[in-house]
Order: C-alpha cells, then structure tokens, then sequence
C-alpha cells in the first residue's frame, strides 16, 4: 500500500513539472511527408507518441495472450487426449499386474484404438479374457494383436503359447510356436514353452533334440537340465528295451549304456535305472557286477541298498566283498541291512539276524524290523516276530497326530459303554 501511495505521488510530481513546463514553452513540432504537412507543439507531439506506444504495447501484449492460449488449446488437443490414452493404458496394466481381470480387459479395451502400441492393450486384454474363462474373446483379441502389430509377431506368439498352455492344449501351443521358431531358435522363453510342452506330452525325442540348446543358453536352473537329460536317457533304455534289433535286449541295452557320457554312467539314480532294466529283462548276475564296480569307484548308499537286493552269480562271493567292505564302514546301517539280505541268501539265518539287529542298533529302519520279523517268523518265533512287526510299524506311524480312541475292553465289557446289556 505504501508502494502505491509512494508511485501516485511521484506521478503527480511529474505531471505537475511537466505542465509547468508546458506553460513556460510549449515548443513547435513541424512534419512534412509527400506534401502533407503537421504542425504541433513539440510537448503534444511526445504526449502523443506517449500515449500510441502504450496503446500499442497493450494491443500486442493482447495479441500474444490469445495467440498462447490458442497453441495451448492446440497442445492440448493434439497431445492431452495422448497423455490420457497413456494414462488409461498404465491404469489397464496396473490392474492387470493386480488380477483385476474385469477393470484391466476394460481399460485396455477402451484405450486400444488411440494408444500408440495397440498391440500391448489387445494382448494384455486377451490374457484377461483367458482368466475371465472367455476364451473365444481371448483368441478374437489375438488376432486383432497381431493385425495391429505385425512387426511384434514373437510377442504374440508367446502370449498365444502361453494361453494354450494353461488350457493344456499343448498340440496348439507347439503350432503357436513353430511360427517363430525359425527366426527366434534360441529365445529363452520359447525354448521353456517347448520344454514344458514336450515333458507334458512325454514327447522325449523331441526333448532329447531341444536339450542342447536349453543348456546352452540355460534358461532353467543346473538340476533341472540334469532331470531332465536323466528321463531322456531313461526313455533311450526303454525305448532299447521294448524295440530291440533283432530282439537282443542285452546288446540293445549295453550300446545305449555305453553311449552315455562318464558322469551318466557314475550317477547313482541312472545306475539304478540301468540295472532295473537289467533284472527285468537280462538277469542280476550282470546288474550285481555293474552295481560292485561303481560302489568300488563311488560309494551310495542307495547302490548299496539295490546291491544288497540283487542276487549275483556267486552270493558267496558277494557276501565276501560286502564283508570286505564292513571293515571300512562299520556304522553303515545300510551296509549290514544289505549283508543281513546276503546272509540271508547264502541260508546263514544266525549271521543274517545280527546283521540285522546290529543295523537296528544304528537306524531304526521299518523295512530292517520287516526283515527280522520275517526271518524270526520263519524260524519259528513268532511272539518276536510280531513284536518286531509292531516296532516297524511304529516307526512308520510316529508322525501320525494324537487323537482321541475307544477306550480298551475290560473282561466285564466296554468300558464306560452305554450300550452295554
């Protein structure tokens, strides 16, 4: 307020100076252009220049605030309809991301036509349309994506596969595939797509032919690939098994072993598989040589288990190099179940029982307890047999929960039974 009253009073000062100038002389202002002339007091001359120039400020300062608003408006047409178009596409995807299926395909829908990436709406619009249980709308989205977005012809693919896979039509998700197959063959994400189709069809030939490239560019953890390459290979011996030339299983079985890698060949659960096929289909004599030679390489206790259960040419013999292996292992529960079963073979009953006792003493396995309560039944001892039985089958029911049981009979009846005579 000061300010004003400050300016005001300058003003006045001003004007009055200048009056009183005028007054004293008002000075002579003569302009002469093609003829035409204007005389005037040099004062009114200023004053009037003065004043046009203010005018003219105030005219242009008008015109350039209409000439902004109007590129504002402009602006705003052309590029605020954009901004919401983005908005509403990051709302859709938001709800997408949260499964809000209904909201996401309806904002995603709604922004489709003026969105600059089309083919984003229609495809996260399809997925939504997959979850709300529409599939024909899902697949009608699809087609659209990829009318809208040739140049994004993978991204479709994939969002076609996946969709297919859930459904577990994995015949057509294969077909979804191989369109882009050939011009993406290593993409990670197609590579598992096929992968989880090939196991669900149990479609392993193809898997076998897949494996190289899903290690080279590892798009699943370490044990995964090994799991994989492991069913394969089981496949193989199946496979020598079941269609063998000229109906040898044996030589069948052999070559296909002895294709397979030294890391195939010393691992314990390939072993097992292997000499599985052997038992079944040629005899244990050459399981049990194969199972001594790799516990001889690297001892498992799961190769000794399945070494115990097998009977070799000599069981004598078989039961010496087990022995053999006692005196380096003496606390190898497993190792004296396996011996009590050899002892057993070889009929020596009282050796095979402290075998036995001895791997209880260690672990208390419920098939070691099955094994002694069978021996002690056969030996006529059936009071120890059952007890044994009723151990195993405590070990085997120790986690079951605490729950409440009839009550035990007395010899008078039920006790605390209202249904009693």
């Amino acid at each position: 307020m000061k300010r004003l009253v400050l300016l005001v009073a300058i003003a006045l000062l001003a004007g009055g100076l200048l009056i009183s100038e005028l007054a004293k002389d008002s000075g002579y202002l003569l302009v002469s252009v093609y003829g035409y002339s204007l005389e005037t007091s040099l004062w009114f001359a200023i004053l009037a220049l003065l004043i046009f120039g203010l005018m003219a400020w105030i005219v242009l300062r008008a015109l350039f605030t209409v000439i902004r608003g109007f590129l504002g408006v402009t602006h705003y047409v052309m590029h605020g309809s954009e901004e919401r178009n983005r908005n509403q596409l990051a709302d859709g995807l938001v709800d997408f991301m949260e499964g809000n299926w209904k909201l996401a395909r309806k904002k995603l829908l709604k922004s489709a036509d003026r969105s600059i990436v089309p083919v984003i709406n229609y495809l996260a619009a399809a997925r939504a349309a997959y979850e709300l249980g529409d599939r024909d709308e899902a697949q009608v989205l699809l087609a659209k994506a990829e009318q809208v977005g040739p140049q994004f012809k993978l991204a479709t693919a994939l969002a076609q596969a996946r969709i297919e896979l859930m459904d577990e039509r994995y015949e057509q998700c294969l077909a979804a595939l191989e369109r882009v197959r050939e011009e993406t063959p290593n993409h990670p994400v197609v590579l598992d797509i096929l992968r989880q189709s090939y196991v669900a069809l149990e479609d392993w030939p193809s898997l076998q032919k897949l494996l190289p490239l899903l290690k080279k560019h590892k798009p699943l953890p370490e044990q995964t690939l090994k799991e994989l390459e492991q069913r394969c290979q089981i496949y193989q011996l199946t496979q020598a098994v079941e269609n063998p030339p000229n109906g040898d299983v044996a030589n069948a079985l052999h070559k296909v072993w002895q294709h397979f890698d030294t890391r195939t060949q010393r691992d314990a659960d390939m072993l097992i598989a292997y000499t599985r096929l052997l038992v079944q289909h040629v005899g244990e004599a050459d399981a049990e040589v194969l199972l001594r030679k790799a516990l001889h390489k690297s001892w498992d206790d799961r190769l000794l288990d399945w070494y115990g259960r097998l009977k070799g040419e000599d069981v004598g013999k078989q039961l010496l190099v087990a022995e053999g292996w006692l005196r380096e292992r003496p606390r190898n529960a497993t190792l004296l179940l396996a011996l009590g079963r050899l002892s057993l073979r070889n009929q020596l009953w009282g050796k095979a029982r402290e075998y036995f006792e001895s791997s209880l003493k260690l672990s208390a396995a419920p098939e070691t307890y099955a094994e002694l309560a069978r021996l002690m039944a056969a030996l006529g001892e059936h009071q120890l047999s059952t007890s044994y039985y009723q151990q195993g089958l405590k070990v085997i029911a120790s986690d079951l929960p605490e729950l409440p049981v009839p009550e035990p009979k007395s010899q008078f009846g039920h006790t605390g039974s209202t249904l009693a005579p």
